[in-house]
């Protein structure tokens, strides 16, 4: 720049000349928010010339001979562009700083919004001069309309202040006042305070007095001062308490009437006086302390009138300062009630902001906190995470922060709410942003001693302010407490009716539960005592009709939850009945003192009182807390969410599914949010705002009629989108200045235009994408593409991810034949991998239904067992085109993002995103058209929203920005270490706060019992609760165990009920809460299965686990079916939703197949293969306990099972319970070291059970010495007889090779009336056994098994399921279906003997499934085997396999141990099982040497040699048929029963009515029967054991089952 062209600049040496103010100009500078460069100049000159150039040079020109420059803003934004540091001759005069002094009243100048000028135009900085012009104008006719002293005030105030010397100038009004307090005393006389020490104010802050002075002037107290203004001078808040709210000593006619408390009682509110608790003037004092601007905290009694207390300060300070109080607190519906309330008194000073409200008044509550119109803001402690809150609270002057329900900041309240902690970090920082301190007033209706400290303590440590305390130690003398104690529900009931019909009063009965509210009010009305219900989950419509009929007295009586009553003034109620007690002796306080409102009025509370009353409690505090266990699984769910970048953004619902939750857990968000809070709390992360990623700038219109037009004649834009996006857009232009304003950003982000238009963000976001499409918004790159750190190979692997759940997808499509369908995920998973699909997972399946469902091709229901129905929204080849029009967009979008520039030169993966817009992808899509299949020209910005948004979902990629915000999405920063873990001393504050509550519980009940005996006793207990010492209180009432039993969430009868029988070890198995690895061998007899049901019932009752998170493991379908039987009769129905599965059946369900023995080979390796890739949902393995059954049992498969579980989850525990000496499963690879390794794992700890309460001492002791010689045992204990009786043990050993009938002769020498079992090696042993018993009249039970086939392909069992079938579309089996199966099956198959097994079956699914899913029952059968089923009970003699007898007890035991085997550990183990059978005596006979040296009560050697049984059964499995055989005789086979007789003649069986052939000897058998024929035997009889279905493993799939049948064959010897 030349000399001659900045001829304005000033040399050191030059002076100003005088000035002529009507030489002026008025400038406006357009500068870019990204390079603040200028591109733009604006000027009007006195001469009516008009600039419009960027030049700065001609600028200069422009302005040589002016001596003003005017405009808006221009001190600290235009000048500073224009000249820069230097200095420059001309007199500046700013419209922005004067306005707020000359147009402070509202309605404001209508030019002006904040700092900015109005204005529809864009980019058009003359227009914005010419707006400039008008204002100043305006402002200089308003200075002179002004009277002289208060322009000589103003004058005197800001002369020699750059933002204003050029206007006062240009008026030409420079006298100033020669005593200026006196002068502003005598100006502002009764509007301020008469003894204010002005002097100081004037000589520190001139300028803000000036702006406080004007706002001090206007009439309307809705008038504010903006929150620039607030910004840049933060002392005007100071100066207007001081002037205005501040009471002098010596009394003025100001304080002695604006800031008396009873002067505005009356004025507000129309009292006298203020309300006075037994005599004390609580009310009164807390509200003067307020007025005098201290921080507080008042224990108010029910009833004793908190809201005024506050109320009336708010309105005083909203009057005086035009400051606004923010209340919080957590009950959404008692704010709308308080702003309603005060509304009815003509008080419209109010308003809420919470989640309850609807778009348009959540924008209108927003606004009027904007305009000033609001003295009180009701607002939730969540809603401070909001960015928009942030803003409009800093916009204002905030006079005091009141904390309703105070008692949620400390642990030891009844109510500790974690985001509570919150509250003191954001008015920290609010503090800090406006320089100042902010009183805080707390409220609680009820709080102990430690509370009071807690609530005291926290405010001192956050915010350094000390509470003064306002309590009253008085107690209503005017309620009269009873408890009557209640046996029953009916009892409950009946006293209930016979309390209200005694009384003649309004009425309120409190239940625990919202369920029963309705209930029971419909029952007392039945009964005619006219009852409405109320609770906080009902309609609001319904439940302030309801309110309003009971405080109208149209219903006497009200049945509620604690939810009624809050701010509910009703002084008439005479008695409050508790139907359930409450579960704190606070909350039963509270809720009993809304009777006798009116002081007058005698009236009374009863509880009608019952011991399950309180286990009620304990069970729904142990479904709603939230575990230690539960939020390691969210911060692992964070840290893997963390693990590229610290910062995401994810929604609450996302990280409840990485961490494993289960989607139905009620209030699933919530909890999720607790859980951040109370890790944030921890210093473990950090939330930010809830603010989304989307801003609406750029604007390229010039005006907004050109906008307008745009908009209207544009074809994206419905009718309803024109309206919404002209009010998006008008909103945008009016903020013309945006560079110019305090948060640029804020007022273009969606969220907060969402807030201010009352519209939802998708509305706002659907607008501004169309509108940049239309080129209205300039197209932003504010969608970010996360990919991985090697292009090349992460390229195919999305493209390879993307076809894999196109086929799955395709596949889905199409089983949709009909409109609907109904299935589960596991039967469509399982049928897709038999379809050849075998990349398909249950996981992928979820996926893709949820987007569907979102997507709207489908609609989706689903119950809680996963059974779901699909329906389509189009014809199926509208959804099919759709989906491939989608496939070809996600397979360019892949190519496309991988190919980016930015992608391939940056290998960082913090940074490694692809930032863009949806318009450019659209418009790549759209002129790179050659590389799709389809057809672009209808390709529309929804196509790409739904291919991006597929994408995200199905992993391909990872998303942020743009569309994405509608899933309300949380910023997190994470802080610690990925490799930190959550302890317990992280958990301390919520443990204390849980332990609290069980002992609330606790506490609450004594005081019932303690009324029952002795009234003053129980009222002296109250009294000490609230004023004594906690722990001096707990050691008074709760002495010596009674310490112990308050610590325990179930009463002292509950918890003797469930463990008082245990012996110690016992208990402390169950005690036991820390190990994080429990490994339990149990000897046999020694309670395992007991230990093991009880430890269930305390995970679930004592500890922190809850049903979704628990998980037992078995070995046999028929072990977790008693288990499920013995916890249903320990715990009830809450047992019904524990998960206990067997290993495969558990597996099956992670592969999401359907499960049966015969494909269970290699499931559970591949269920943990697929834990470790990560391709199971967490929801499914996210447990927090894993009980295993017979852990000896396991196998290298089952151990890397659960490595793979423990690895999936950190902070798992694991309870194994087995006895390494019964392990006789070697054959099939299960081995007792797995057990040993759970030994070897960190935090792990053995218990020894070796206390035998089954068998007699001589057998135990007999045990003991056969299993020593066994080494490296895991006990170091010998098993301990406990009961007192003998009993015996024998061992013949005979020198013959057959000792059938030795054994049947010693039984029948020594049968008594007790069970009786025989044991043999092998099946063909024990089914000689039998045949032999039953020659000697002897009812023989055989525990057999199916050879090779399942359970479920016997023909009995096939039949039910088939008329299950029958017209059954839906998941639940109706009972009617049921019983009609059940009828059809029984008669089908009356004469089959098979069907006990079938009848055993159905009695034991009812027992153990409260609701019969078809899903649940083909599960149930699928994993079953005969033996399950077999009933023994009305048998003489039962005869088994060792191997099958496991787990059975029988007094007397008889084994037959043929000398076959080698003599090695497995065969010592197999033996000590048999051994240890028996309860009363054991009988072994054997013809090997094993026993010989064994200390015995009886050994005796049988020399006698015995030959074969005359009779012997042969049980010829599907190996000894001709299974060819049976393809064409399908129907005759059918028409057998179990039991019928069949004919045989060479190699052919048949049936013996029909004598059609039914079944053919295969050529082994041939061989075998042949060889029994040698031995001299002859085939007697044949007859059918079981007929079942079959088809080749290798057979097509079309191909249909046959009919098999398994045939026992009696062969007789000859003579």
């Amino acid at each position: 720049m030349d000399v001659d062209s900045r001829s304005g600049i000033l040399n050191k040496e030059e002076s100003y000349k005088s000035y002529d103010s009507s030489r002026y100009a008025i400038i406006d500078v357009e500068v870019g928010l990204k390079d603040y460069k200028i591109h733009d100049i604006g000027a009007l000159r006195y001469d009516n010339a008009i600039f419009h150039n960027a030049s700065k040079k001609d600028f200069y020109d422009f302005i040589n001979n002016v001596d003003y420059l005017c405009g808006h803003n221009i001190i600290h934004h235009d000048i500073k562009y224009l000249f820069g540091s230097e200095q420059h001759r001309w007199q500046l005069v700013d419209t922005l700083y004067m306005s707020p002094l000359l147009f402070p009243e509202c309605p404001y100048h209508k030019l002006v919004k904040d700092d900015k000028l109005i204005n529809e135009q864009m980019n058009n900085p003359v227009n914005d001069c010419q707006k400039a012009k008008e204002l100043l104008w305006d402002e200089i006719a308003r200075w002179h309309s002004l009277p002289y002293d208060k322009r000589k005030i103003f004058a005197s105030l800001l002369k020699g202040q750059k933002e204003f010397d050029g206007f006062l100038n240009m008026v030409n009004f420079d006298e100033v006042a020669s005593n200026l307090p006196e002068l502003i005393k005598q100006v502002y006389y009764g509007k301020i305070c008469d003894h204010a020490d002005l002097s100081s104010i004037i000589h520190q802050h001139p300028c803000a007095l000036a702006y406080a002075l004007a706002l001090i002037d206007t009439t309307d107290f809705r008038s504010i001062t903006p929150g620039w203004v607030l910004h840049n001078y933060p002392e005007v808040e100071y100066i207007m308490k001081t002037l205005r709210h501040t009471s002098c000593n010596n009394g003025c006619s100001y304080c002695n009437t604006l800031l008396d408390i009873h002067h505005n009682l009356k004025t507000f509110f129309g009292y006298d006086q203020f309300r006075t608790y037994e005599g004390e003037p609580l009310q009164e004092n807390a509200a003067q302390a307020a007025v005098d601007g201290k921080s507080l905290l008042a224990i108010f009694p029910t009833g004793g009138g908190k809201s005024l207390t506050f109320q009336l300060p708010a309105l005083m300070e909203g009057r005086t300062v035009h400051g606004l109080t923010v209340v919080i607190s957590p009950l959404q519906s008692l704010m709308k009630d308080q702003v309603d309330n005060l509304a009815d008194r003509g008080i419209t000073d109010a308003v809420t902001i919470n989640g309850m409200l609807d778009p348009i008044s959540r924008a209108l509550s927003i606004q009027r906190i904007l305009d000033g119109e609001a003295s009180l803001l009701y607002i939730a402690p969540e809603m401070l995470r909001s960015k928009t809150i942030e803003r409009i609270l800093t916009s204002r002057h905030i006079v005091r922060f009141v904390i309703d329900e105070a008692h949620c900041f400390s642990s030891w309240g009844q109510d500790f709410r974690v985001d509570y902690l919150y509250i003191g970090r954001f008015i920290s920082n609010y503090q800090q942003k406006k320089g100042c301190k902010i009183p805080v007033s707390c409220f609680t209706a009820t709080a102990k001693q430690k509370v009071i400290q807690d609530i005291c303590d926290y405010f001192k440590q956050t915010l350094n302010i000390e509470l003064e305390l306002f309590a009253s130690t008085a107690s209503r003398t005017n309620l009269h407490y009873s408890v009557i104690h209640a046996d029953t529900d009916d009892d409950k009931y009946i006293k209930l009716r016979r309390l209200i019909s005694e009384s003649n009063c309004p009425t309120i009965v409190y239940v625990s539960r919202t369920k029963r509210t309705k209930e029971l009010a419909t029952r007392l009305s039945r009964d005619g005592f006219e009852a409405i219900p109320f609770n906080g989950k009902m309609d609001s419509d319904e439940k302030n009709s309801n309110q309003e009929a009971f405080m109208t007295d149209k219903a006497r009586i009200i049945v509620a939850t604690s939810a009624f009553g809050m701010g509910v003034d009703k002084k008439d109620v005479g008695l409050v009945i508790h139907y359930d007690i409450s579960d704190s002796l606070e909350n039963y306080i509270q809720e009993a003192g809304r009777a006798g409102r009116d002081p007058q009025l005698n009236a009374r509370c009863y509880v009608l009182y019952s011991d399950n009353d309180l286990d009620k409690h304990f069970i729904l505090l142990n479904q709603t807390k939230l575990s230690i266990s539960e939020i390691q699984q969210v911060w692992k769910a964070i840290k893997g969410l963390t693990k590229k970048r610290m910062n995401v953004c994810c929604s609450a619902l996302e990280i409840a599914r990485l961490a494993g939750w289960d989607d139905s857990v009620s209030d699933i968000e919530t909890r999720v949010r607790t859980a951040l809070s109370t890790l944030e709390q921890a210093g473990y992360l950090e939330r930010g705002n809830n603010s989304p990623h989307v801003y609406a700038t750029g604007i390229t219109v010039k005006n907004l009629d050109e906008a307008r037009k745009k908009i209207s004649e544009s074809i994206l834009f419905s009718n309803e989108e024109i309206e919404t996006s002209i009010r998006i857009i008008k909103s945008l232009i009016s903020q013309k200045y945006i560079s110019k304003a305090q948060d640029s950003e804020a007022e273009s982000r969606v969220d907060y235009l969402a807030d201010i238009l009352g519209l939802s963000k998708n509305e706002v976001i659907s607008a501004v994408e169309r509108m940049r499409q239309e080129g209205i918004l300039a197209d932003s790159k504010d969608i970010s593409a996360y990919l991985h750190d090697e292009p090349g190979d992460n390229k195919r692997k999305a493209k390879n991810l993307l076809e894999d759940f196109a086929k799955i997808e395709r596949y889905i499509l199409n089983q949709i034949k009909d409109s609907s369908l109904q299935v589960s995920y596991k039967h469509l998973n399982d049928d897709a991998q038999k379809n050849g699909i075998t990349i398909s997972k249950e996981k992928d399946i979820r996926t893709l239904l949820y987007f569907l469902t979102v997507k709207g091709y489908i609609r989706k229901k689903e119950d809680v067992a996963q059974n779901i129905e699909i329906v389509r929204q189009a014809d199926l080849e509208t959804i099919i085109n759709r989906f491939e029009k989608r496939l070809e967009m996600c397979r360019f979008i892949i190519e496309w993002l991988y190919n980016q520039p930015s992608l391939v030169t940056n290998t960082d993966s913090e940074k490694n995103a692809i930032k863009f817009s949806i318009i450019e992808l659209l418009n790549n899509i759209k002129t790179k058209s050659q590389l799709l299949f389809i057809n672009v020209d209808n390709i529309q910005l929804e196509d790409v929203e739904e291919s991006l948004l597929y994408l995200s979902k199905i992993g391909a990629l990872k998303l942020e920005g743009g569309f994405l915000v509608l899933y309300n999405a949380m910023n997190i920063r994470r802080i610690k270490d990925n490799k930190a873990r959550y302890k317990v001393d992280d958990y301390r504050m919520l443990n204390e706060f849980y332990k609290q509550k069980i002992q609330q519980v606790h506490i609450v009940g004594e005081y019932a019992n303690l009324m029952v005996k002795d009234y003053n006793a129980a009222l002296q207990y109250v009294q000490d609760y609230f004023q004594m010492d906690y722990k001096k209180f707990i050691n008074k009432y709760f002495k010596g165990e009674r310490n112990k039993e308050i610590e325990r969430n179930l009463t002292p009868n509950k918890y003797k009920q469930l463990f008082g029988q245990l012996s110690q070890r016992q208990l402390e198995i169950i005690s036991d809460k820390d190990s994080r690895y429990i490994v339990v061998a149990a000897g046999p007899g020694s309670g395992k299965t007991r230990v093991l049901v009880h430890k269930l019932a305390s995970l679930l009752m004592l500890e922190d686990v809850k049903h979704e998170q628990l998980l037992m493991l078995t070995f046999s379908r028929a072990a977790a079916t008693e288990f499920k039987q013995r916890l249903m009769e320990l715990i009830g129905n809450a047992a019904h939703f524990v998960e206990i599965k067997t290993f495969h059946s558990y597996c099956f369900d992670l592969l999401g197949r359907i499960g049966n023995l015969d494909d269970a080979k290699n499931v559970v390796a591949e269920a943990a293969d697929m834990i470790l890739r990560g391709d199971v949902e967490p929801n499914k393995i996210g447990k927090t306990v894993l009980v295993i059954d017979e852990a000896q049992d396991m196998s290298i498969d089952e151990y890397s099972f659960i490595k793979a579980l423990i690895t999936n989850n950190e902070e798992m525990r694991v309870i194994a319970v087995g006895d390494d000496d019964q392990n006789i499963f070697e054959f099939r690879g299960s081995d007792s070291k797995y057990m040993f390794k759970l030994l070897n794992e960190e935090g792990s700890k053995l218990y020894e059970m070796t206390e035998n309460y089954r068998s007699s001492q001589n057998v135990v002791n007999y045990a003991n010495s056969f299993i020593k010689n066994i080494n490296n045992r895991m006990k170091n204990t010998p098993i301990i007889p406990i009961r007192n009786y003998s009993g015996c043990v024998e061992v013949v050993h005979h020198e013959s090779e057959y000792m059938y009938q030795p054994i049947v002769e010693n039984l029948i020498q020594n049968k008594r009336d007790e069970s009786t079992c025989v044991l043999t090696q092998t099946n063909e042993e024990a089914v000689i056994m039998v045949a032999l018993l039953r020659k000697y009249g002897i009812r023989g039970k055989l525990i057999q098994s199916m050879d090779g086939f399942s359970f479920w392909n016997l023909a009995e069992i096939r039949y039910f399921l088939k008329c299950l079938n029958k017209g059954n579309k839906v998941p639940i089996i109706p009972q009617q279906l049921w019983d009609e199966a059940k009828l059809a099956t029984f008669a089908m198959y009356a004469k089959s003997n098979s069907l006990c097994y079938v009848k055993r079956c159905i009695e034991l699914f009812e027992q153990i499934n409260k609701v019969k899913y078809y899903s649940d029952f083909r599960e149930f059968i699928y994993e079953s085997s005969v033996e399950d089923f077999c009933d023994i009970s009305d048998a003489d003699v039962v005869v088994s396999t060792i191997h099958k007898a496991k787990g059975r007890e029988f007094d007397d035991v008889y084994m037959l141990l043929s000398d076959y085997y080698s003599k090695d550990d497995n065969l010592i183990r197999r033996f000590y099982v048999g051994m240890t059978r028996a309860k009363n005596r054991l009988f072994i006979h054997t013809n090997g040497k094993l026993f010989n040296n064994t200390n015995i009560d009886k050994f005796t050697i049988d020399s006698n040699t015995y030959s074969m049984p005359e009779e012997v059964v042969l049980q010829l499995s599907h190996k000894d048929v001709y299974l060819g055989f049976f393809k064409e005789r399908k129907k005759e086979i059918l028409s057998l029963r179990s039991g019928d007789t069949l004919n045989y003649n060479d190699t052919i069986f048949y049936n013996a009515v029909t004598n059609n052939p039914v079944a053919k000897l295969s050529k082994n058998m041939q061989v075998v029967i042949e060889d029994w024929h040698n031995k001299g035997y002859n085939i007697k009889s044949a007859s059918v054991r079981f007929v079942v279905a079959w088809k080749p493993k290798d057979a097509p799939k079309e191909e249909t089952e046959t009919a098999v049948v398994l045939i026992d064959v009696m062969m007789n010897r000859l003579k």
